[in-house]
């Protein structure tokens, strides 16, 4: 092959690969405008989802975290009127062992006197 010959066969090959080329360019530029026209009605609706179910999202958890700090509240001062009704139950439960804890010894005194009254000698009577 001589030079003149591959010059030729390039310059020939060269309009060709472009046509090709200019070919694939306007099929690829029909196809684009259509893929994007079908896609974003669906890429629209897929971003109004997915913002809905952020939004849902967000108030459940808003109102659950709201609920949840009531409870708690509740639960503190339930807590609290526990504690003070135990701390009062205690002290009252001490007094009481405070007060059979007297009786106990008022009627061991008691039974002590009646047992040295009914075995003292008797004044001339027997």
């Amino acid at each position: 092959m001589s030079a003149r010959t591959a010059v030729a066969t390039v310059e020939k090959s060269v309009p060709v690969e472009s046509s090709i080329e200019a070919a694939l360019n306007s099929l690829i530029q029909e196809q684009i405008p259509e893929q994007l026209e079908a896609q974003t009605p669906r890429r629209i609706q897929i971003e109004d989802d997915a913002e809905r179910s952020r939004s849902f999202v967000a108030r459940i958890t808003s109102n659950s975290i709201d609920e949840i700090g009531e409870l708690a509240s509740d639960l503190s001062s339930a807590l609290q009127n526990l504690r003070e009704f135990l701390k009062s139950e205690g002290e009252r439960v001490q007094r009481e062992i405070v007060d059979y804890a007297h009786l106990n010894r008022t009627a061991v005194a008691a039974i002590k006197t009646i047992i040295e009254t009914a075995s003292a000698p008797s004044n001339g009577k027997s």
